[in-house]
């Protein structure tokens, strides 16, 4: 009896071993395992994040070289350098983003809305350059003067070049917020891992440190990257602001244009109640074909200062084609008040003026409208209407305002 209890105690004990044995051998191959798999991760996550980086280095290297394009551009539009010389630095950069698309592409790790946020930058830098070639065209053969070539500037080519850096924006803020997502799981699973036994814990706590190293200095890279990307923008915003100073002046006498006059007013056409006078110098042309362009430049110039001025305190000026001024009075003048204030601005246009040391005197012909909400459509309408008085001015003689409401 005490034989065979023996046996079953020696029977119990080795299957007890052999239980030990096995979850010994179980542990330790769930522990290799996740031990492998939290290896196995940080190796990915780390080139991930290494591939990242290089993407977003990439990218913000496309948007420098975006950036370039769009200053050269601008200075061709200003038309204040040689145009040969922008064009070779324009088509630099195009390449260099070329060589950076394919650099780009051949990267792995590219999340669905980052490629796809790429993608639409790609077709719009495309876009842009062939507009761009469009207009060198145009440039070599003349085709275009200074104020059409602008106009084609903010219509056509403008909105590409907006567009492009939007979506490279974009394709970066994607691929940062990959990133954080990454290492997120990365340091859960980490922390996972550190739980199974006291070896896996201190080997967890080296990966941990090594990684938050390698995470240190991926944020110190990207940080980098961000400050760089946030003064190209800043340049950016200020190349935009630049080009619609531009857009919306007349060089020559530094008075607001035509395009200016439209935004400021066409939304006010169905809505508001304002007085606008309009003049335009008469017999001007002879004056360009008796002492030339450039006598006539500086002519307008002494006028637009004089007017500029003695009314810019009442009145918005503008200058919205070669001799013709409008000007757009404050609310705070009244229909009697500015009426008075067209027949000072007439006399002040129609006063002596000493140019390359001759006294040059012209006469104007000018209208006033007390314009009310919903009287024309559009900016051209308007214009139409003023331009039929101020024909009938010229026809009278000249040298008169007459009102929009007198025909």
């Amino acid at each position: 009896m005490a034989k065979k209890k023996s046996t079953n105690n020696k029977s119990q004990s080795g299957g007890n071993e052999r239980s030990y044995v096995l979850a010994g051998i179980l542990l330790a191959i769930f522990g290799i395992t996740i031990m492998l798999m939290g290896f196995w991760t940080s190796i990915s996550a780390q080139r991930y994040n290494s591939t990242s980086s290089e993407s977003l280095e990439l990218l913000a290297d496309m948007s420098d070289e975006l950036r370039k394009v769009n200053e050269n551009v601008l200075e061709i539009v200003s038309n204040v350098t040689d145009m040969s010389d922008n064009v070779s630095e324009i088509t630099v950069s195009f390449d260099k983003i070329e060589q950076d698309e394919a650099q780009f592409e051949a990267l792995p790790f590219h999340s669905d809305a980052e490629m796809k946020r790429y993608h639409q930058a790609k077709i719009f830098m495309a876009a842009y350059r062939t507009k761009l070639n469009s207009l060198q065209t145009m440039l070599s053969s003349n085709a275009l003067d200074l104020a059409t070539m602008k106009n084609y500037y903010n219509q056509d080519i403008s909105p590409l070049s907006f567009t492009a850096s939007e979506m490279l924006e974009s394709a970066k803020y994607l691929n940062n917020k990959n990133t954080k997502i990454l290492a997120k799981r990365t340091r859960q699973l980490s922390l996972v891992t550190s739980g199974v036994t006291v070896f896996l814990l201190i080997i967890g706590e080296i990966a941990i440190i090594v990684a938050a190293r390698l995470a240190k200095r991926r944020r110190e890279d990207l940080e980098r990257k961000t400050k760089q990307a946030e003064a190209a923008a800043n340049k950016f915003k200020h190349s935009q602001q630049k080009m619609e100073e531009i857009a919306f002046t007349n060089i020559l006498t530094n008075m607001k244009n035509r395009y200016a006059l439209d935004n400021d007013i066409g939304p006010r056409l169905d809505t508001d109640q304002f007085n606008i006078a309009l003049f335009d110098m008469d017999g001007f042309k002879i004056i360009n074909d008796t002492y030339g362009y450039d006598f006539g430049d500086e002519y307008l110039a002494q006028i637009a200062e004089k007017l500029k001025a003695e009314y810019s305190n009442i009145a918005e000026l503008y200058n919205i084609t070669g001799n013709s001024f409008a000007f757009v009075f404050n609310k705070d003048v009244s229909d009697v008040q500015s009426t008075r204030y067209a027949q000072n601005i007439l006399m002040t246009m129609t006063g002596m003026f000493t140019v390359a040391n001759l006294k040059v005197q012209l006469t104007a012909s000018g209208c006033i409208y007390h314009y009310i909400p919903g009287d024309c459509q559009n900016l051209s309408g308007l214009l139409v209407k003023m331009d039929n008085v101020i024909r009938n001015a010229k026809r009278s003689g000249g040298n008169a305002v007459f009102t929009v409401d007198s025909i």
